[in-house]
């Protein structure tokens, strides 16, 4: 019987090589891809708006493969070599905004330190589902945190604090349905609909942004993994994506959220619980998307599942039913029974 082997590693080119296995000048590589939101909308100034947009798009972009880069250096050189770049690249940043401290600690945790364990819970048997519960445990807990601290130096609720965030874009519309202090004649549904538009977007915006961060994180530490596993500096667990399956607690943890959200008051546990469980079932959400993958794939519905990912992506209210198949998936095991697929 014949057995399928891995194909052999590639050779890396030599400059990437060199960036990667050297402190200073992954730190500047690091840096650079930091400060790519900043520099290159500042370069592309003058240019016409769409332009300017374009350069805006690619320098967020480009910030959020950070997480890579320090992924790959995890994978090659372990988490003392990857803390030194995170640490250098951490100051760098606190001088350049003329030596704040806040800035440079959130590179250091959230750019450097999540995704080096994220790395190393990657590389350990169920690598996909250790990595991504960190993820979500340090990634949550730190938005939440900072929430906090920022509603409670301001004095005001996290709900409140949120809300004064959103204030100015909002402004500009409200100018533009209202004269002298009062809704203009006709524009009554449209005031009510800005209203319920801002009080659903305070209501959901922090549990929105933790879960964006941590599939952004999450896909990064994936992708590394491809690119170390190419260029042959990565051992560990390669299971693939379709593998994914989170344990009973996350299920406990998601139903005590939705409790929490509904028998509490208005105040800041009953925000955290809501915020929370949109985190948790956003990764619940995951693992059903997996289990509509692998069941399609195995079926040979090709077509199928691209259909699954652009609804999802055209239409947010279709993650619910992924929501509930990702959560029984945990009690039943609907893959259990579906041949082995990749992809």
């Amino acid at each position: 019987m014949i057995q399928q082997q891995s194909p052999a590693p590639q050779p890396m080119p030599k400059m990437v090589a060199f960036v990667l296995t050297h402190r200073l000048p992954c730190a500047v590589l690091m840096l650079v891809m930091l400060m790519s939101v900043v520099w290159l909308p500042l370069f592309s100034q003058g240019l016409a708006p769409f332009l300017l947009l374009v350069a805006t798009m690619i320098g967020l972009t480009i910030h959020m493969f950070v997480p890579a880069v320090v992924a790959l250096v995890t994978f090659g050189g372990g988490l003392i070599f990857a803390s030194h770049v995170s640490a250098i690249t951490a100051i760098a940043v606190m001088l350049i905004t003329g030596f704040a401290f806040v800035p440079g600690l959130i590179v250091f945790v959230a750019y450097g330190l999540l995704p080096m364990v994220g790395a190393l819970f990657m590389m350990r048997p169920n690598g996909v589902k250790q990595s991504a519960e960190w993820l979500a445990l340090g990634l949550g807990c730190m938005s939440f945190i900072a929430l906090a601290i920022a509603a409670m130096m301001h004095d005001v609720g996290m709900k409140e604090w949120v809300n004064q965030l959103l204030a100015p874009m909002f402004e500009g519309v409200e100018q533009q349905i209202t004269a002298n202090g009062q809704i203009v004649a006709g524009d009554h549904e449209a005031a009510q609909m800005l209203e319920q538009g801002r009080e659903m977007m305070v209501a959901i915006l922090p549990g929105l942004m933790a879960f964006g961060i941590w599939l952004t994180w999450w896909s990064n530490l994936v992708f590394a993994r491809h690119f170390a596993s190419k260029y042959g500096f990565y051992q560990g667990d390669t299971a693939t994506l379709l593998t994914l399956r989170f344990g009973k607690p996350i299920a406990y943890v998601f139903l005590v959220l939705l409790l929490l959200m509904n028998f509490t008051g208005a105040g800041d546990l009953q925000y955290i619980a809501s915020n929370a469980a949109i985190l948790t079932g956003g990764m619940l959400a995951m693992q059903g998307v997996a289990v509509g993958h692998s069941w399609l794939k195995a079926k040979g519905m090709m077509l199928s599942i691209a259909m699954m990912y652009l609804m999802l992506l055209i239409w947010s209210v279709m993650i619910i039913p992924f929501v509930i198949i990702g959560l029984l998936d945990i009690w039943f095991d609907y893959r259990r029974k579906i041949p082995v697929v990749g992809g």
